[in-house]
């Protein structure tokens, strides 16, 4: 019995602790930069500046980096700066050894370079998910697979362990029921105290066993309506902002014709809406 419940006890642990899965409902993840100042290099030939960094960072996520200076030792900063290439921009991701090369004559014709320092500011680029009602079925057949599409986050691997591990675990305790069960049908205990306590041991993991297959096919059908759930307000959202989109672009296009005024030539005019 022990054996049981310590294997249920680290399944459950494993399913909501893996590191495969530590940021599976898009928990805001540190981000860390690490410039290397070694590797900051200026290049007079052609006025650029180049800039080595590791972002560290949930994997499988894009971020967003804007580069500033300071010359006043970090009191303000200026920019973001403009004349950038490299890895940086709203779809980095994380690595080491990024790359950022800097015109700096034409950010800033005066530029010195006396006492400069940077400043990375990287922020991660929220998902926009677009996926319908019909991710739903996805999540039929392995819970939490429909997520990846109709929610804003990346990975719901965690839903799948948390209610395969209940499910396990109940069939676990079901066999321990059975087989206390099959003890005391058979009589093998030595009093009829101890023959009581097999019953009572068996209806116990019988009821561990209810519970967790409980918990296994609740957790599987609550993500199943929440993906359907979500999926429709996503098909809601996406055909809102198609028809507001269609609207805006009928306004911005439409003409205006003046009637002839005394004889003058009719006056045509565009109007634009902003």
């Amino acid at each position: 019995m022990k054996k049981i419940f310590f294997l249920s006890i680290y399944l459950l642990c494993f399913g909501f602790f893996s590191k495969s899965y530590a940021q599976i409902f898009y928990f805001k993840n540190k981000i860390k930069v690490d410039f290397k100042e070694s590797s900051i290099k200026l290049n007079q030939a052609d006025t650029t500046i180049g800039i080595t960094y590791d972002l560290k960072a949930a994997p499988n996520r894009y971020y967003k980096a804007r580069l500033f200076y300071s010359n006043n030792k970090g009191n303000s900063f200026k920019g973001p700066l403009y004349s950038v290439k490299g890895d940086i921009g709203d779809s980095i991701k994380p690595g080491k050894n990024k790359q950022v090369s800097w015109s700096f004559k034409k950010d800033n014709p005066y530029f010195d370079g006396k006492n400069i320092m940077f400043k990375l500011d990287v922020i991660e680029v929220p998902k926009i998910a677009t996926g319908g009602p019909k991710y739903a079925l996805r999540s039929l057949l392995v819970p939490g697979w429909g997520d990846t599409k109709v929610r804003n986050g990346y990975n719901y691997g965690v839903i799948t362990i948390a209610t395969y591990s209940c499910l396990i675990t109940g069939a676990l305790f079901q066999l321990e029921a059975n087989r206390r069960y099959n003890r005391y049908t058979d009589r093998l205990a030595n009093s009829s105290q101890e023959h009581e306590s097999l019953y009572k041991q068996a209806q116990s993991s019988k009821n561990l066993a209810t519970a967790f297959f409980v918990a296994g096919a609740g957790i599987w059908i609550g993500d199943i309506i929440g993906v359907y759930i979500k999926g429709v307000k996503n098909r809601r959202r996406v055909a809102s902002e198609k028809r507001k989109l269609e609207e805006e672009k009928a306004e911005t296009t439409s003409i205006k014709i003046y009637p002839l005024i005394d004889g003058q030539s009719t006056q045509m005019g565009l109007s634009w809406k902003f």
